[in-house]
């Protein structure tokens, strides 16, 4: 038990009681050195001295078990925003160089050194589980509001498109990415059951159960995000479960991107150290690179990235955008300024495996 433990250390501790009693000062001193560090205005609450000098008899008295209170106070002060565990373990550090200092002087037991420390781990780890418990609490809180907004909104959305069937304005389009190539499907709204939304489909049987896939109505001023849940081929029709607005990224870029028919080889270096990788997508203001491994390379990065396409070799330098986890890997994302005979080659590949995807796509038809 942590209980036991804390009090087989202060038997170890408490012959130098004295020492201990006048290190309150400098402690004192430290730890609010250190509170002045992230948050210069708690220095001007009222109380924050008594506070210090209250944390220090509690873990330095050796007599009244700390763990339920330490516990306590660094849980309230997560909620004020102050890293207690910031500045107790500055503080440790410096009663633990005039502890060691002390043994020393005065000729006492060296393991009493590896006791103060053990003692200060045992505190620290106390302070950290009550910040863990904060931040989780907070997170459960946070996540909880953005469901209920989302279902609010979702709500709200719903009423929206049972209005619009009631005033017959049923026309929609229905958008999905192929290999990163938008597809826009006329479609339009069938029936409203509950909070589903049965819709005509097109012709191209991309649809399938658990695709994620995009609504647009001239009267609705976003994108609905939705869900297939059921595709009925020979009536050409989709049940879809209506999620929320959404922002696609893909709106927002300034150049079309596609994926390699191929597995394309991505030299990426960075100070001379080089990764390779295969593509996920290209355009002419970058690439997205599948890795097996992402070594030091991360968001904000420096490099240059090298790769071949049909009609040539391409070499620029760029800045990585993000390297996110993605699938038993990573996905990394490359912004680049290509020269005009590069900017050619890629523009050429984009085109052309563009007008390769469509020939798929019309392949796929019912």
């Amino acid at each position: 038990m942590e209980k036991d433990r804390i009090e087989h250390i202060w038997e170890d501790l408490v012959e130098d009681f004295e020492f201990f009693i006048s290190q309150k000062e400098s402690f004192r001193e430290n730890f609010l050195e250190a509170l002045r560090e992230s948050k210069p205005k708690v220095l001007s609450t009222p109380g924050m001295g008594a506070l210090v000098d209250r944390l220090y008899l509690l873990l330095f008295s050796f007599q009244k078990d700390p763990k339920e209170e330490l516990f306590s106070l660094a849980y309230k002060l997560s909620q004020l925003e102050i890293d207690l565990k910031k500045a107790l373990l500055k503080a440790s550090l410096q009663l633990v160089r005039d502890y060691v200092d002390y043994i020393v002087r005065s000729e006492r037991d060296y393991h009493r050194i590896n006791s103060l420390i053990e003692l200060m781990d045992v505190y620290l780890s106390i302070v950290e589980d009550a910040t863990s418990k904060y931040i989780e609490e907070l997170r459960s809180k946070v996540e909880e509001e953005r469901r209920e907004a989302e279902e609010k909104e979702r709500r709200l959305l719903l009423e929206f498109l049972e209005k619009l069937q009631e005033e017959r304005e049923r026309e929609i389009e229905l958008l999905t990415y192929y290999k990163e190539v938008p597809i826009v499907c006329r479609s339009k709204i069938l029936k409203l059951e509950e909070d589903k939304l049965r819709v005509r489909t097109c012709h191209i049987n991309i649809f399938k159960p658990e695709m994620e896939i995009y609504l647009k109505h001239r009267h609705i001023p976003q994108t609905v995000a939705t869900r297939i849940i059921e595709v009925d081929v020979p009536k050409e029709e989709l049940l879809l479960e209506v999620l929320t607005f959404v922002e696609l990224p893909q709106e927002r870029r300034r150049y079309v991107r596609v994926a390699p028919k191929e597995p394309i080889p991505v030299e990426i270096v960075k100070e001379s150290r080089e990764i390779v990788g295969r593509m996920a997508d290209v355009s002419i203001g970058g690439v997205g690179v599948y890795l097996s491994e992402m070594g030091d390379l991360k968001g904000g990065d420096m490099v240059s990235v090298k790769f071949i396409l049909p009609k040539g070799r391409v070499e620029a330098k760029g800045q990585v955008c993000y390297v996110i986890p993605y699938g038993e890997g990573f996905r990394a994302g490359i912004q680049y300024s290509l020269g005009i005979r590069e900017e050619e080659i890629v523009s050429d590949y984009v085109m052309e495996r563009q007008f390769e995807i469509l020939k798929e796509l019309r392949g796929i038809k019912d």
